[in-house]
């Protein structure tokens, strides 16, 4: 009488998991590309770049922005990590929670590349803005949801029957 009870349990662990995996996927999808990757501070503008790489400036700014478009690597490893929820894939799901936390610390490894200065301009100040810092949290939660998931719906012996 157990063996059923616990089989459906872990229908419904690997059903929750699964969802909250999606869930989390989306959001981090939704955070790279709603909230900006860098924020750039000049004497006489300022400029914020988006998650596919575009500037948008206000003023003046005395520096040649680089687009890096980091986050299509979000896209990718968010989307692997809900594509392989959704296929119940627990260790793929692993693999793409942690490839998005790494596309999350991307940002702050490379932030000096990010503008060239050019000859006679004003100060330039570049910050890495709200998407890595949000996505670092969702990117570690994904991760250990993931991880979770991969113990409980994978890595777990299925129940043994009663006699």
């Amino acid at each position: 009488m157990s063996a059923p009870k616990s089989q459906g349990r872990q229908v419904i662990e690997a059903a929750l998991t699964r969802w909250t995996i999606a869930v989390l996927g989306l959001v981090a999808i939704a955070t790279a590309t709603i909230f900006p990757w860098f924020s750039v501070q000049a004497v006489d503008g300022s400029a914020d770049m988006a998650g596919w790489g575009a500037w948008r400036t206000t003023g003046d700014v005395d520096a040649s922005l680089r687009p890096l478009p980091l986050g299509v690597l979000v896209y990718l490893s968010a989307g692997l990590m809900v594509a392989s929820a959704v296929r119940r894939a627990f260790g793929v799901a692993v693999v793409g929670a942690m490839a998005t936390f790494a596309a999350a610390i991307l940002p702050f490894m490379i932030t000096r590349t990010v503008d060239r200065r050019l000859p006679g301009g004003g100060a330039v100040a570049v910050e890495v803005a709200a998407a890595p810092l949000m996505l670092l949290g969702i990117g570690f939660a994904a991760t250990i949801v993931c991880w979770i998931g991969y113990a409980r719906c994978v890595l777990r012996p299925p129940p043994r029957a009663e006699a």
